[in-house]
């Protein structure tokens, strides 16, 4: 049996939490439902001098991949938090938190090709969820 402190995380969002690598009881509820924060999952891009919705100075999550060269505003990442990509066949998910300011991007193998937003928060930190 799970004490009141520990099963509030398991059943948020409708997830069921087996042997999480993390303590239970320090994952908790972001505010939005699972998908609530909607992932982009065909990302469409523009050359540089026709992205007319950028400043100059706007910040970017900037991948080299394959010979693939992608920039991933910030701005649109704060609202999105995670993009579902792919480079010349290798699935990829790039991630942003904006409650601690970090990115990162990671490669994924087949069947793993999706993930989306949880709704669930560790150490402030977006917890993803895998979609597929």
């Amino acid at each position: 049996m799970f004490s009141e402190k520990v099963l509030p995380a398991m059943t948020m969002n409708g997830f069921e939490l087996d042997a999480p690598l993390v303590a239970v009881e320090q994952i908790m509820r972001g505010g939005s439902p699972r998908d609530g924060i909607p992932s982009i999952d065909h990302p469409e891009f523009v050359m540089a001098a026709d992205a007319r919705h950028l400043k100059a100075d706007d910040s970017v999550l900037g991948l080299v991949y394959d010979n693939e060269v992608r920039a991933y505003p910030i701005s649109i990442l704060t609202w999105h938090e995670i993009v579902n990509d792919k480079f010349t066949g290798q699935f990829a998910v790039i991630s942003y938190c904006p409650l601690c300011g970090t990115g990162m991007v990671f490669t994924l193998e087949a069947p793993v090709r999706e993930f989306g937003v949880s709704g669930l928060l560790y150490n402030s930190d977006v917890l993803l969820r895998q979609r597929n």
